[in-house]
């Protein structure tokens, strides 16, 4: 009796590798989905996206019979079996490019290979993935582990935010973006990601007793700091709104100034 929501997956390439099967069922799953009847009360929006697909790869000149499969894929990874977007580097490099809608069209590159069964498994056919991404409104991003967070791990703003950037691009709009927090079994919750951010910030790059505990470990603690900040940069590319002016003048008073 609840009006289905359209879903898009984005796969890393180690659940790829480790969970092909549960891929399939997740495509087949939105085929099912698109072939419910809809009613006034139960509107079906997954079939209305799929349709939507369609006509979108027929515009791009694929063939009626490609466009009608490729439409229902929901599932995209890395093209020729890559692990990650391979926009790090990218992203991180600054004098490397000029708008982020090249960071937007290397990341749609990079992750839009299609992850379905028989010839559709690593596929890449240039428009699938934006014609998924069209209507999308929210990217959420699992987290479970209490040994990272939105900052201090670079895959989060590599994946969640290059899809926010990926959505932005194609879509023209930025979308919301959350956390589905399950790090407490019997508590999960959903965070925004601008408050994730915070929260985390605060925690540690900001917390005089963080700062001085890592600041007594050697090498690896000066490169755990690097890395937390280049990940906020990273953030600052990809969702710029989540990343405050105010946080990067407080670490530069507590980090320039030695506040």
């Amino acid at each position: 009796g609840r009006p289905r929501v359209d879903v898009v997956v984005q796969t890393a390439g180690q659940f790829r590798d480790l969970a092909a099967s549960r891929l399939y069922l997740i495509n087949k799953a939105v085929r099912l989905a698109a072939q419910t009847e809809a009613t006034v009360e139960a509107p079906n929006v997954v079939a209305a996206s799929v349709a939507a697909s369609e006509r979108a790869l027929k515009a791009r000149g694929l063939s009626p019979a490609q466009a009608r499969r490729l439409a229902s894929v929901r599932v995209f990874g890395g093209a020729n079996g890559a692990y990650g977007t391979n926009i790090m580097e990218m992203v991180e490099s600054g004098g490397r490019w000029s708008e982020d809608s090249e960071v937007a069209r290397t990341y749609l590159s990079n992750m839009g290979a299609t992850y379905d069964e028989g010839d559709l498994w690593s596929q890449y056919t240039e428009g699938v993935f934006e014609a998924a991404l069209e209507g999308t409104e929210v990217v959420v991003q699992p987290r479970e582990s209490n040994t990272w967070g939105p900052l201090s791990l670079d895959h989060v703003y590599e994946f969640m935010g290059g899809l926010n950037l990926a959505v932005r691009e194609v879509t023209g709009q930025d979308p919301d973006a959350y956390f589905n927090d399950f790090r407490s079994a019997g508590n999960a919750f959903v965070q925004e990601a601008g408050e994730a951010i915070a929260v985390e910030s605060r925690a540690t790059l900001l917390n005089p007793k963080y700062i001085a505990d890592l600041a007594a470990g050697g090498a690896s603690s000066a490169e755990k700091f690097a890395e937390t900040f280049r990940n906020t940069y990273g953030w600052n590319v990809m969702k710029p709104e989540v990343i405050k002016d105010s946080l990067w003048n407080d670490l530069h008073e507590v980090y320039v100034r030695d506040r």
